[in-house]
C-alpha cells in the first residue's frame, strides 16, 4: 500500500517561501516564479498546496489551475489544495505563478508579511516542485500603481491602488512551457520553514498556514 500523504496542517513544511533574491521585499511588485519538472508517464494525482503573499495564480502548462489565497492574517494565512494531474503530460512540464505584492498600494484590508511563494508537494510523487531555490523568478517592471489621489477626491478609501501595464515592456508568454527563461535568475528561499497554525511566530515572524474552507 502507498504511503499515505502527511498531515500538513500540524507540521513544519519542507517546502520553502521564495523571494526574488535583490528586490525589496516589501515594496510594490509584480513576479513570475517558474520551474521544470519531467514526468516518466501521466500521473492519476498530483496534489499540491499552494499559497502567496499578497495574492497569486497559478498555471501549469500554461494553463491556470488556481487563484488565491483567500485574505486572512498571518497567524491564519490560508493556502489552497489543488490537483494538477489532469494539467500534466509525459515529459516536460513547466509550473509557473504570478504573484502580485502591492505593499503600501494594497487594499486596507489586506494583511501581509512580505513577499513570498510556496507550493507544496502533498507526498513523496509531487515533492519534486516543491518551492526552493530551483524555482526561477523575474520581476516583471511592466507594472506600476495608479495612485489613488485622496486629497483631491477629498474621501477615505480602502480599496487600494490600481495597476498601470505597459504591453511593451510585458514578457508575453512567460508562462507558456516553450518561453525562454534563461535569463531569469535563481529564487531565494526565505526565512524558516513553513509553520502551520498556532506555532508561534514572535521570534521566526512569518505566516503560520491553514487550508482554505
Amino acid at each position: 500500500m502507498p504511503k499515505p500523504p502527511p498531515d500538513w496542517t500540524n507540521q513544519y513544511w519542507p517546502a520553502r517561501w521564495i523571494v526574488h533574491p535583490t528586490t525589496p521585499a516589501r515594496q510594490y511588485g509584480i513576479y513570475h516564479f517558474r520551474k521544470a519538472i519531467d514526468l516518466a508517464q501521466k500521473p492519476a494525482r498530483f496534489v499540491v498546496h499552494v499559497s502567496a503573499d499578497n495574492r497569486y495564480r497559478l498555471f501549469v502548462n500554461g494553463k491556470s489551475v488556481a487563484l488565491g489565497p483567500a485574505r486572512s492574517d498571518t497567524q491564519n494565512w490560508n493556502y489552497e489544495t489543488v490537483d494538477i494531474a489532469p494539467f500534466l503530460q509525459v515529459g516536460r512540464n513547466v509550473l509557473a505563478a504570478q504573484v502580485w505584492y502591492m505593499g503600501e498600494s494594497a487594499p486596507f484590508a489586506q494583511m501581509s508579511y512580505q513577499l513570498g511563494f510556496l507550493l507544496q508537494g502533498d507526498s513523496e510523487t509531487e515533492k519534486v516542485v516543491n518551492t526552493d531555490a530551483s524555482w526561477k523568478v523575474y520581476q516583471n517592471l511592466a507594472y506600476s500603481p495608479i495612485k489613488n489621489d485622496i486629497p483631491k477626491l477629498r474621501t477615505y478609501i480602502v480599496m487600494g491602488d490600481g495597476d498601470r501595464v505597459d504591453a511593451a515592456k510585458y514578457p508575453w508568454g512567460w508562462e507558456l512551457p516553450a518561453f525562454d527563461d534563461k535569463a531569469w535568475i535563481a529564487a531565494k528561499p526565505f526565512g524558516f520553514p513553513t509553520k502551520p497554525r498556532g506555532w508561534v511566530l514572535t521570534v521566526t515572524g512569518g505566516w503560520c498556514h491553514v487550508p482554505s474552507r
